[in-house]
């Protein structure tokens, strides 16, 4: 399997915006995230980057991050991955005047 096409790498791939957001941001309360941002929270807690701290706040673990990275030979995050199934056009509205 070619290196760009491990699991992982399109993971983070996905999950960039994210963990740039995260990264910006530092701590964020559990109730103050976004909507877009949730369900990629919610799988970089599952594979132990980002933390719950106390109930009340998310963390990014930078060093794992870093150390999953190292393992995957990556030295920068990969761009955000297209979606497999795009969203289709919208058309546009009639214009009524």
């Amino acid at each position: 399997m070619p290196v760009f096409e491990q699991p992982m790498r399109k993971l983070l791939g996905t999950l960039s915006p994210t963990i740039s957001w995260l990264s910006e941001k530092g701590s964020v309360d559990v109730g103050s995230v976004p909507e877009d941002h949730l369900d990629a929270i919610k799988q970089l807690e599952r594979i132990g980057v980002v933390h719950k701290r106390n109930n009340r706040c998310y963390e990014l673990q930078r060093i794992r991050l870093k150390k999953l990275m190292g393992n995957l030979g990556m030295e920068n995050l990969p761009p955000e991955q297209p979606a497999i199934f795009p969203e289709p056009p919208v058309p546009p509205t009639p214009d009524l005047n």
